[in-house]
């Protein structure tokens, strides 16, 4: 190590968890990993820097931040991870959410053929979100650390190849086998499947919670997010990514809901216009109400274009999930 002195890193989530980190005086040099892998495109790559592009453009085209200050992150993100060997101690420190869960599989998946840093590399997995612990409660997580083991590396490796595959195929597949190695991952794939469209109605799960919110009299934005990170079990989706999937709903040439108003949402509102957007009054339309009722099929109202990790949702290759039988629905398949 330079000058003598050992360097330790802690790998996590995004600033908030830093922050807390930061707090609670623990003070290791803290990456945070800031890619919302439930969004956009994630296919198959032959290394890390190769997906790293593909995901800035998406990044960048959807105006998720400014776009030089995307460019750094992954910048100096990619030049820590080619040089962890400068690295003494890694800690991987990762909640229990679809969101985190992601971000663990992608990063255990790289360090898995490092055998050289294996030994310097730990794990906490916690089922409480960092955010929100106090200082004292977020060091006793410390008390989690322990060794990456040879399973966890082998069923993140084939778990991330399962999410980056162009079928969510071997995705499901993980569900008949024993991922306890990684206690979260088994409610987070059957979360992400969850927003795949149902056989009958063509909804996400996200977008049937919305679209049921409204038709009980429930109509601002602020209070149908509010209800649906209540109903979580493990809340990973930030409100940006649902104010896209409510623009959707809104949007288009057959729009399930209406009286949404100055959408689509933008990060760069004002105060006013945000306001107006989360206070906005939102109705269905009679094509919302048969949707949400089974009777119509959304997915035949929608153009749909759509990245489910390395799975590409269009009207010609529209997978569908059974949630009631917990099933995959191919393309094309009779929808019952």
């Amino acid at each position: 190590m330079k000058n003598g002195h050992a360097k330790t890193l802690v790998i996590t989530n995004g600033d908030t968890a830093a922050e807390r980190m930061r707090e609670a005086r623990i003070n290791d040099q803290i990456l945070c990993w800031r890619d919302i892998l439930h969004e956009g495109p994630v296919p198959q790559t032959d290394t890390l820097d190769e997906l790293d592009e593909i995901r800035i453009d998406y990044l960048v085209y959807e105006g998720w931040g400014d776009p030089d200050e995307i460019r750094q992150a992954f910048a100096e993100r990619s030049a820590i991870m080619h040089n962890l060997k400068d690295y003494s101690d890694i800690t991987l420190w990762f909640e229990h959410d679809l969101y985190d869960q992601l971000q663990l599989l992608q990063i255990l998946d790289f360090l898995r053929q490092q055998t050289e840093l294996h030994s310097r590399i730990s794990l906490i997995q916690t089922g409480n979100f960092i955010g929100h612990e106090t200082p004292s409660r977020l060091r006793m997580h410390l008390k989690l650390k322990s060794p990456v083991t040879p399973t966890q590396y082998a069923l993140a490796g084939a778990a991330w190849s399962a999410f980056c595959a162009p079928t969510p195929e071997n995705w499901f597949s993980l569900l008949s086998y024993n991922t306890s190695a990684l206690p979260f991952l088994r409610p987070s794939i059957l979360r992400h499947l969850e927003e795949f469209p149902a056989p009958v109605s063509g909804l996400s799960r996200t977008e049937a919670f919305i679209l049921e919110m409204v038709y009980t009299g429930i109509a601002t934005p602020i209070r149908i997010f509010q209800l649906f990170q209540d109903e979580e079990e493990a809340a990973f989706m930030g409100d940006l990514s649902f104010w896209r999937i409510l623009d959707d709903l809104a949007y288009g040439a057959a729009p399930f809901v209406t009286g949404l108003q100055n959408a689509p949402f933008s990060s760069q509102f004002d105060d006013e216009q945000r306001e107006v957007y989360l206070g906005s009054e939102l109705k269905l339309t009679g094509l919302g109400t048969t949707a949400l009722l089974g009777k119509r099929d959304a997915a035949e109202f929608r153009r749909l274009n759509r990245w489910m990790g390395g799975t590409h949702l269009t009207p010609r290759s529209c997978w569908r999930w059974n949630a009631q039988a917990k099933t995959l629905v191919r393309p094309n398949a009779r929808r019952y």
